[in-house]
């Protein structure tokens, strides 16, 4: 949806905001399953799925007709592919796809045609001494305003929502993890 001022935001599906849906995951790397929990709820309108049930689920390979026969979806308890969260979307009656080097623009396309998105941003791993620093994260982007130039999120890893990041944080740390973007078609 966009406003007179260029605001950006996901409309309500069912007579509710998406951030009516948010979860928190608490001190888990679980925020690939609440997303897709968070998706499929405001997709559907009522709350069909439970996140640490979708992260079990997740966890578990799937076996497909195509190529490779075996859908890995997460690495157990840690980090959740795109694919992964695409695929569980689909399995649960949204439509939706990822892809590398998305851009601003399609951010800003997805938000006025009302399609919940869902970047992949973070800092690269690296090692640093004898460990490894680096994360990466998904949150569901549900707003963009130009005036203050700030991104607006549906965030697992917040205890509210929704919550802002400022545009050039963002777009460096999106930027960082090659622009992943899951969306819904």
């Amino acid at each position: 949806m966009i406003y007179d001022d260029g605001t950006l935001t996901l409309a309500a599906r069912h007579g509710r905001e998406i951030a009516s849906y948010h979860l928190h995951q608490g001190r888990s790397n679980d925020c690939g399953p609440h997303v897709v929990t968070m998706v499929v709820n405001f997709w559907q309108g009522r709350v069909v799925l439970d996140a640490a049930e979708v992260a079990r689920a997740m966890n578990r390979p799937r076996f497909g007709l195509g190529l490779p026969p075996l859908v890995v979806r997460r690495v157990p308890g840690w980090a959740t592919f795109p694919w992964g969260i695409a695929d569980v979307l689909r399995a649960n009656g949204v439509p939706a796809r990822w892809r590398a080097r998305a851009s601003e623009d399609d951010l800003h396309r997805a938000l006025e045609e009302d399609r919940p998105l869902m970047p992949i941003y973070g800092e690269p791993f690296q090692r640093r001494g004898l460990r490894w620093t680096g994360w990466s994260h998904v949150a569901i982007l549900c707003g963009w305003e130009p005036a203050t130039e700030l991104y607006w999120f549906v965030d697992s890893s917040r205890t509210t929502a929704p919550t802002s990041r400022p545009r050039a944080d963002f777009l460096r740390l999106w930027g960082n993890m090659g622009r992943l973007l899951i969306e819904t078609v």
